[in-house]
C-alpha cells in the first residue's frame, strides 16, 4: 500500500472513531433546592421527545443505596434545557445517574456527586 493511501486510510479511521461516539446533548449543573432536583441540559440537535432516566443513589463508605428512580417524558429543545424533578432527600451524600433517550439513541449520560 503506497504512502498516500496508508495516511488516508488513517485519516478515515480517526474520523469514523471520532464520531462513532457523538452525542448531541449535554447535562449542565444539578442543584437541589429541598424538594426537587433540578436539571439543565444542553442540545444540539433539533427539537425531540425524549426520556429522561433519573436515578439517585445515597452513598455512605463503600455502600450505595438507590432512593430515587424514574423515567418520564420530557420535550428536548434545541438549545438550554431545564427539568425538576420533586423528590424528598435526607441531608447527606448522593449520586445521581442522568440518561436522556430519544427513541433507541442515548443523546447523553452523565453520573454527579450531590451534597444535601
Amino acid at each position: 500500500m503506497s504512502h498516500t493511501k496508508t495516511i488516508l486510510l488513517l485519516l478515515i479511521l480517526c474520523a469514523t472513531a471520532g464520531a462513532a461516539g457523538c452525542i448531541t446533548a449535554s447535562f449542565g449543573e444539578i442543584t437541589y433546592n429541598g424538594s426537587a432536583l433540578t436539571i439543565r441540559a444542553e442540545n444540539a440537535h433539533e427539537p425531540a421527545d425524549a426520556v429522561l432516566q433519573v436515578t439517585v443513589a445515597s452513598v455512605d463508605t463503600l455502600v450505595q443505596d438507590e432512593v430515587y428512580k424514574q423515567a418520564r417524558y420530557v420535550s428536548l429543545d434545541r438549545g438550554a434545557n431545564e427539568y425538576t424533578i420533586p423528590v424528598e432527600l435526607e441531608p447527606g451524600k448522593y449520586r445521581v445517574y442522568l440518561q436522556l433517550f430519544v427513541g433507541d439513541d442515548r443523546r447523553a449520560s452523565v453520573i454527579r456527586d450531590l451534597e444535601v
